[in-house]
C-alpha cells in the first residue's frame, strides 16, 4: 500500500482527474480505496470461474451426470461473460465503473446463492449464468477506472496488480474451497460468498462520486455520447481492421482457453485419476496452477513497462508457456512425481500471467482514448469464445473414455484430450511471426 501511494505522488495532471478536500488537498488514498475495491470485485470474476473445478466433480458424483454436462454447466458462466463483454466494456466507458460494476456483483450475489442450494442441473444452470452476467464487468471496469485515472506509462504496472488479486480468487477457489464446501457444506459457503458479493456492491456504489467517467459526464467534459450499439461496432471493426489485434487474439485465445480447460475444469480429475490420489490432495497440485498465473502477473507487472520491449515478452512468455504443456503432458505419461507435475503447473500458469499483462497492456496501446473498455471487452468476447469451446470440446473428447463410474474417466482420456490441447497450444506460437512492435502504435490508427 505505500509504494502505491508514493506512485500516486507523481501521477500526471493530464491523467489524473483531481479530487480535493475542502482545504484544498488531493486525496490519492480515496483514489487507491475505489481501485482496490474494484480490484476485489475483479477477484470474484476470476473466483467463480474456476470454482467448477471442485464443485462440478463432487456434484456429477452425486447426481450422476456426464462430462459432456459437467464442462457444458461450467461453460454457461463462460456463455454469458463472453456475450456481456462488448456491452460490458461500452457501458464502463460510458456510465462509469462505479454503476456497472456495484451492480454487477450484486447479480453475482444472486446467482451464488442459487448455485449454492441447487437441487438439481438446472437450477444449478441458472445460477452458473447469473455468476456470468454478474461478473462479466468487473475486469473491463477495473482497466476503464486505471485508464482514466492513473498515467498511462503506470497501466502494465496496475494491470499487473489486477491480474495477480484476480488470480489469487482462482487460488482461494480450489484447494480452499474444498476444504471449505467439506468442512461447511456447499450450502454455507455460498450463502458466506453471496453476502460479500453485496457489501462490496455497496461499498462500490457509495464511491461513485469518485468515479472519473461519472466527473467526466458531470462537468459535460470528455463524454462520449456514442450510443452503445455504435461503440461496440467501432470495436469490432478496430479489432479486423487490425491485423496485430488479430494475431493477438489467436495467442490470447487459444492460451486462455487452453488454461480455463484445465485450471477452470479439469485439473482436479486428471491429477486424482491419474496418480490415484484424494480429491483434496489433488486439489492442492492443482491450486500452484493459479499460484503460477499470480507470479507471472506480478513479474509482468514489473517488466516492460513501456510498449517497447511488449513484444519481446508476449514472444518469450506465449512461448515458454506452449511449451510447459508438452512437457507437463510428457510428464503425467511418464508417471513423473506429483510434485513435479505441480511444479510445472506453475511454470505453465506463470507463463501465462506475464502475456496476459502484456496482452491486456497492448490492447492498451493500441486503442484510442476513451474507448478502452468497449476495445478491450470486444476483444475479451473472443477470447471467452476460445474458452467456452475449449470447455465443451474436452468435455466432448473425455466423454469418450468413460471410466468404472459416472463422471469418471480414465487415465488415457485425459492424455487424447490434453494431446490436442498441447498441439493447438504449440500452432499458435505461428501467430508470433505477425506481431510487430506495440510502439509502432500510437492509439490512433
Amino acid at each position: 500500500m505505500n509504494n502505491l501511494k508514493k506512485d500516486f505522488k507523481n501521477f500526471e495532471n493530464e491523467n489524473t482527474e483531481n479530487i480535493e478536500n475542502k482545504s484544498g488537498k488531493r486525496l490519492p488514498e480515496t483514489f487507491i480505496f475505489l481501485y482496490v475495491l474494484l480490484v476485489a470485485a475483479y477477484f470474484f470474476s476470476y473466483f467463480f470461474r474456476v470454482s467448477s473445478s471442485v464443485v462440478m466433480p463432487i456434484l456429477a458424483s452425486e447426481w450422476g451426470m456426464n462430462a459432456s454436462l459437467v464442462g457444458f454447466i461450467s461453460s454457461l458462466y463462460f456463455y454469458m461473460y463472453a456475450f456481456m463483454q462488448p456491452i460490458s466494456g461500452a457501458l464502463n466507458d460510458k456510465f462509469g465503473p462505479t454503476y456497472v460494476v456495484s451492480a454487477g456483483i450484486f447479480v453475482t450475489g444472486i446467482g451464488a446463492l442459487l448455485f449454492g442450494f441447487a437441487p438439481n442441473p438446472l437450477v444449478l444452470s441458472i445460477g452458473r449464468l447469473l455468476t456470468g452476467l454478474g461478473l462479466a464487468p468487473m475486469l473491463s471496469g477495473v482497466l476503464v477506472y486505471q485508464a482514466n485515472r492513473f498515467p498511462k506509462n503506470k497501466y502494465a504496472f496496475f494491470s499487473g496488480i489486477t491480474y495477480t488479486v484476480g488470480n489469487f480468487g482462482a487460488v482461494i477457489s480450489v484447494a480452499p474451497l474444498a476444504f471449505a464446501i467439506s468442512s461447511f457444506g456447499r450450502n454455507m459457503v455460498f450463502v458466506f460468498l453471496a453476502v460479500i458479493n453485496v457489501v462490496l456492491a455497496v461499498l462500490i456504489f457509495s464511491r461513485r462520486k469518485n468515479d472519473p467517467i461519472l466527473s467526466h459526464r458531470k462537468k459535460k467534459a470528455n463524454v462520449d455520447s456514442t450510443p452503445l450499439i455504435k461503440q461496440m461496432g467501432f470495436a469490432i471493426k478496430k479489432i479486423f481492421k487490425t491485423k496485430q489485434l488479430i494475431f493477438m487474439l489467436i495467442l490470447w485465445g487459444i492460451s486462455f482457453g487452453s488454461l480455463m480447460s484445465l485450471q477452470g475444469l479439469w485439473a482436479v480429475s486428471w491429477y486424482q485419476t491419474s496418480y490415484g490420489i484424494s480429491s483434496n490432495e489433488a486439489s492442492s497440485w492443482a491450486t500452484l496452477i493459479g499460484i503460477g498465473v499470480m507470479l507471472g502477473n506480478f513479474f509482468g507487472a514489473h517488466i516492460a513497462k513501456d510498449s517497447k520491449n511488449r513484444k519481446k515478452v508476449i514472444a518469450i512468455a506465449c512461448s515458454v508457456y506452449s511449451v510447459s504443456w508438452l512437457v507437463l503432458l510428457f510428464g503425467i505419461y511418464s508417471h513423473v512425481p506429483i510434485i513435479v507435475v505441480g511444479i510445472l503447473g506453475c511454470i505453465l500458469g506463470l507463463a501465462a500471467g506475464v502475456s496476459y499483462v502484456h496482452l491486456t497492456a497492448g490492447v492498451n496501446d493500441i486503442s484510442p482514448a476513451g474507448k478502452n473498455g468497449a476495445l478491450f471487452g470486444m476483444m475479451n468476447f473472443f477470447v471467452f469464445v476460445c474458452v467456452i469451446v475449449f470447455q465443451w470440446g474436452t468435455g466432448v473428447i473425455l466423454q469418450n473414455f468413460p471410466g468404472l463410474t459416472e463422471g469418471v474417466y480414465t487415465h488415457e482420456g485425459y492424455m487424447v484430450t490434453f494431446t490436442v490441447v498441447t498441439v493447438l497450444a504449440l500452432l499458435s506460437l505461428f501467430a508470433l511471426l505477425f506481431i510487430r512492435s506495440f510502439s509502432d502504435f500510437k492509439g490512433d490508427e
